[in-house]
């Protein structure tokens, strides 16, 4: 059995040929269903916003290719997989050493993030239950799970926070501690105020508060987020009750002036307030920071945090590097012994064959306590002429030519199989 990955990702493709190919959960378990009557047994599918990929054992990598694309077809109505600058295709060694680079973080839009290693445990998952895992898929996804949690356990690849809007959430934590409690404001839905409020949403606070100069994209993304929606003209009404505000908008001079902030203030003594300003041009006046108990972080603040953290995980991708070479080279050894397994056990059978043969023979001219002692002598002998062999069998590389070679050469000399001049790569044992 070789491993065979199909797919794309975001190095490879945009996202509008992404978002053609992600498949949704009812739609992975519909395609693994048709791959486990097509005779891919042992296949799964990753599918997220940066990536979709289509990993399985086979025996014909070339075949099993072509129904992959056929069934693409079939569910999403066009041959999103044909050749083309946007897909890749890799086998065995490539096609593992990528998972485990995907499981570790290395190959995100956002290097060491932790949420895809929840996602390649969920897309198995999903295999295992519609009945595509096996011993080969198992083997693999627990190998990658493993290669991902000790990057980030071993390494500091997924410390610190590395995007402007996590940044901004980070420090209001240091701020308030826990913001289950808080109020949180976010003046503007477009993207970068919508992604500020998702990273918001993420830590539950008591409310969540979306202001848009244009009241649909308010309602649009308070709907997402689960907040409540107001129009621009009660900015005012809501700055003394909130105790985080980010503002993200492109409106020229300052949605929230440094009167405003004095005001607010003076109707929440003793309560910080922490003012994030990610607009360009700026929408808060510095002039509030003046204020006793105001926080306020501007754009370039944040982009230095995000940086600095940036640049520590950058920093440890060589040592995620070798726990990914470690691991999967544990994993194809293990895989590719699968290969010499049938072997050894056709090399013992042939010269317990030929032992066995040769004994029966002989054995009618011995009394039966004698014969006894000649078959135990013989068995003892024929262990002791495979043992280097076998040993020597056990430790070739399987990976490299020089290895196969080897492996084929026994398989000839010995008749192995078949005919002599009849070797074969194994198919791992199935």
């Amino acid at each position: 059995m070789q491993l065979l990955l199909l797919g794309v990702n975001h190095r490879t493709a945009p996202v509008e040929v992404r978002e053609t190919l992600f498949f949704g959960p009812e739609e992975a378990r519909a395609l693994l269903r048709q791959l486990r009557g097509d005779g891919l047994d042992q296949a799964m599918v990753l599918s997220t916003c940066n990536r979709t990929e289509l990993y399985a054992f086979t025996s014909d990598p070339p075949a099993a290719e072509d129904r992959l694309r056929a069934l693409v077809s079939r569910i999403k109505g066009a041959d999103l997989l044909s050749p083309s600058p946007h897909r890749y295709t890799q086998g065995e060694g490539e096609a593992a050493r990528h998972l485990f680079r995907v499981a570790a973080g290395l190959d995100s839009m956002v290097l060491g993030e932790m949420q895809i290693l929840g996602q390649v445990k969920d897309a198995h998952a999903l295999a295992r239950e519609e009945g595509t895992g096996g011993v080969l898929l198992d083997r693999l996804l627990g190998s990658a799970v493993h290669a991902g949690k000790r990057a980030r356990t071993e390494t500091a690849i997924s410390a610190g926070v590395v995007s402007v809007a996590s940044a901004a959430v980070a420090l209001a934590m240091k701020v308030f501690g826990d913001l289950s409690r808080g109020r949180v404001l976010v003046v503007g839905a477009g993207e970068t105020g919508g992604l500020a409020a998702r990273h918001f949403a993420e830590k539950q606070p008591s409310a969540l508060w979306i202001v848009n100069r244009t009241r649909a994209r308010a309602d649009a993304l308070a709907g997402e987020v689960q907040g409540a929606s107001f129009p621009l003209s009660e900015i005012g009404d809501l700055l003394p009750q909130a105790d985080v505000v980010v503002c993200a908008t492109g409106a020229p001079g300052h949605l929230i002036t440094g009167g405003a902030v004095r005001r607010a203030m003076g109707q929440r003594p003793h309560r910080p307030l922490v003012l994030v300003d990610l607009g360009v041009p700026r929408n808060v006046d510095p002039e509030g920071a003046r204020q006793e108990n105001v926080f306020l972080y501007s754009i370039d603040t944040l982009r230095a945090v995000a940086d600095q953290n940036l640049a520590r995980r950058q920093r440890e991708v060589p040592r995620v590097e070798a726990i990914v070479e470690e691991e999967c080279d544990r994993f194809l050894a293990w895989f590719r012994g699968l290969e010499a397994t049938p072997v050894l056990r056709e090399l013992r059978d042939h010269f317990e064959r030929l032992r066995a043969e040769e004994v029966g023979k002989s054995l009618r001219q011995f009394a039966p306590h004698e014969q006894e002692q000649v078959d135990r002598l013989t068995r003892s002998l024929v262990n002791r002429l495979l043992h280097l062999p076998t040993t020597r069998l056990k430790a070739l590389d399987l990976g490299s030519e020089a290895g196969l070679s080897r492996l084929h050469a026994l398989r000839d000399l010995f008749a192995l199989g078949g005919e002599p001049g009849e070797g074969k790569r194994m198919d791992g044992g199935t």
